[in-house]
C-alpha cells in the first residue's frame, strides 16, 4: 500500500488508521496545568463523532477554571457528543465523587467515553472513586506533554508528574500524547522537541508515544507525513476568557 503524502482536507487524523482501530472504549486524558488535554481530549471526542461512534465525554476537571471541554458544550451536543459533569456539590469536597451519571456511562457498553481529568495530582483524585468501576481491558490512560510548561520539560520531571497522577488517581498512564506548544508562537521545533522529549520518558516508562498533536495552520510548516508517529489534527475549540471577551463584547461576556 502507498503512503499518504499529506492530510485530506479537513481531516482530523493522519497515519492513524491502525491507532484508531485499536482505540478502547475509556480514554482518559491527564496532564499538567496548560499540557492542552482539555482542548485534546474535545477534539478527539470529535473525531470519534465525526467517524458515526457514538461518544460522551466527561468533564471532570476541577483544578483549571479557564480550559475546560464543559466551555465546548455546544459544539460537542450539536454533533450528538453527551457532555457529562458532576454536580457542583460533590466537587466540594475532600474526594471529590463524581455522581450517578458519570458512573452509568463507565459501566455502559454503548460507545466510547473521553475522561477529561483535572491537572496534576490534585485533579486526578477525582478518580479515585471511580477506579474500581474501570476494566483495565477497555481502558487507555493518555498523558499529555507539553514540554514548554514547567515542571514538564525534562524526563525526570515528567516522570514524577506520571507517578503523582497514578499514585492520586489509582489508575494507570498508559500511553503519551505529544502536544508541546505555546499557542500562537509555536513552531515545527517546539513540536520535535516535545516529540524527543517523549520518546525520552517513554524509555525510562515503557509507555509508548500514542500521538502527537499538530494544530491545522501548522500542517504545511510542520510536515506531518515526517512524524513516525499517528497525529491528531486539531482545531481550537477552547477559548481563553478574554478571548472569549472580545469575541463576545463585555456587555455578554462574565466570568
Amino acid at each position: 500500500m502507498s503512503k499518504i503524502s499529506e492530510p485530506a482536507a479537513g481531516a482530523r487524523w493522519f497515519n492513524a488508521s491502525e491507532f484508531l482501530s485499536g482505540l478502547r472504549r475509556i480514554n482518559l486524558f491527564a496532564g499538567g496545568y496548560g499540557s492542552g488535554k482539555s482542548e485534546i481530549a474535545v477534539n478527539f471526542a470529535l473525531s470519534l463523532a465525526e467517524e458515526g461512534r457514538q461518544v460522551a465525554i466527561a468533564d471532570l476537571d476541577i483544578v483549571n477554571p479557564y480550559f475546560r471541554s464543559r466551555e465546548a458544550r455546544a459544539v460537542l451536543e450539536a454533533r450528538n457528543i453527551r457532555v457529562l459533569m458532576p454536580p457542583v456539590t460533590m466537587m466540594e469536597t475532600d474526594l471529590p465523587m463524581l455522581g450517578p451519571e458519570i458512573k452509568g456511562a463507565l459501566v455502559n457498553e454503548d460507545g466510547y467515553l473521553v475522561l477529561d481529568l483535572g491537572g496534576d495530582p490534585v485533579g486526578a483524585k477525582v478518580m479515585a472513586s471511580l477506579r474500581n468501576g474501570i476494566n483495565s481491558d477497555n481502558y487507555c490512560g493518555f498523558f499529555v506533554l507539553n514540554s514548554r510548561r514547567p515542571f514538564s520539560s525534562t524526563v525526570d520531571e515528567v516522570r514524577g508528574m506520571i507517578r503523582g497522577i497514578e499514585g492520586a488517581a489509582g489508575l494507570p498512564i498508559t500511553e503519551l500524547v505529544v502536544n508541546s506548544h505555546l499557542i500562537d508562537e509555536t513552531s515545527a521545533e517546539v513540536i520535535k522537541e516535545g516529540i524527543k522529549l517523549a520518546e525520552g520518558v517513554s524509555q525510562v516508562t515503557n509507555k509508548p508515544v500514542g500521538f502527537v498533536v499538530v494544530e491545522r495552520r501548522m500542517l504545511k510548516e510542520v510536515a506531518p507525513e515526517n512524524i513516525p508517529y499517528p497525529v491528531l489534527i486539531l482545531d481550537r475549540q477552547l477559548l481563553k476568557p478574554w478571548e472569549r471577551a472580545e469575541l463576545l463584547g463585555p456587555k455578554r461576556f462574565k466570568i
